[in-house]
């Protein structure tokens, strides 16, 4: 069978990533998600989506040459890769308590990703005249950009979904990157525009002072007024799916595993994002697609780093649909 390809682009930052075995490579959360969706794409005998990373690095021959030949391996394409002359990627340092949760010192205040809207109007071009099928973001790649970036993409965005584009946002509420700016306002102009948003609860209850799913699920009703489709994380315990055209609310149970099993939760959320986004955007329903995606977590959070080799990752559903 014969399908066409579609374009999926994630926006965001990658940084090197200093692992806590003292060796060091990239990571970041749009990247690992890419990255995680585009090796669970390669399992298909013809590949459904392209997948392209948006984000700015430095012009050193380490950041330069190192992180192109990583996506040229990996099949990821750069066409939205921009350079910075002067600035850099940021670094990110791990450490891990003996159940596998992590601390994080970061160094990104020089992050070329930060101004990326300043260097190319290609990203913003594919989303105005809607030359991609879908956008991937996190809360992260709005926290890093200016106030006045952060308007335009917005803007952006609002402008691609008009064109029926697919905006996929990940939560991932990391307070230190506000400094004194309320971030609400951006989150909820977001939110309103999202047609699958992945929400880490113990982030909501930071960002909005909430207390429970049912919270979550009615604050984010109230905003969006289109379908949209709520992925709620909750570590261990079970993601509660809830779909506003429908208003049904399920919860579907996360893998059990021994807590001297779990080594890394770095990738976590970024990992149980791409397993859920590629089935779902493949036809599988909603069940199953979650139950996938805590399948790859589990997975993922017995390795050390972000991200694992491929040949450990869980086989995709319903494959034999592509085969000709």
């Amino acid at each position: 069978m014969s399908i066409e390809t579609k374009k999926l682009v994630f926006f965001g930052e990658c940084m090197v990533e200093h692992r806590a075995d003292g060796s060091s490579f990239f990571g970041g959360d749009t990247f690992n998600t890419a990255w995680y969706c585009k090796h669970l794409c390669a399992q298909l005998p013809q590949a459904p989506f392209a997948v392209y990373y948006a984000s700015a690095i430095g012009a050193t021959t380490q950041e330069e040459c190192g992180f192109r030949q990583l996506l040229t391996q990996n099949v990821i394409d750069d066409e939205f890769l921009l350079v910075h002359p002067q600035r850099k990627m940021g670094s990110y340092w791990v450490s891990h308590d003996q159940y596998g949760n992590r601390t994080f010192r970061f160094d990104r205040a020089n992050s070329a990703a930060r101004v990326y809207f300043e260097l190319d109007e290609t990203l913003s071009y594919a989303l105005s005249h809607g030359a991609i099928d879908a956008i991937y973001l996190s809360g992260i790649s709005l926290a890093i950009l200016s106030v006045s970036d952060r308007s335009y993409l917005i803007d952006k965005l609002r402008e691609f979904k008009h064109r029926g584009g697919i905006i996929i946002f990940d939560n991932n509420y990391r307070a230190c990157l506000w400094e004194d700016i309320s971030p609400q306002q951006d989150y909820r102009a977001l939110m309103a525009i999202a047609d699958i948003a992945f929400l880490t609860d113990e982030d909501e209850y930071a960002l909005y002072g909430i207390n429970n799913t049912k919270e979550i699920i009615e604050l984010h009703s109230s905003l969006s007024r289109q379908r949209q489709l709520l992925v709620i994380r909750q570590g261990a315990a079970p993601c509660v799916l809830y779909c506003s055209e429908t208003k049904t609310c399920i919860e579907v149970p996360a893998c059990p595993l021994e807590p001297q099993a779990v080594l890394d939760t770095c990738a976590a959320g970024d990992a149980f994002a791409a397993g859920f986004v590629i089935n779902f955007l493949l036809g599988n329903d909603i069940v199953a697609s979650a139950t996938f995606a805590h399948q790859l977590a589990a997975v993922v959070i017995q390795y050390h780093g972000a991200l694992i080799s491929p040949l450990l990752l869980p086989k995709l559903l319903n494959q034999e649909y592509f085969v000709e």
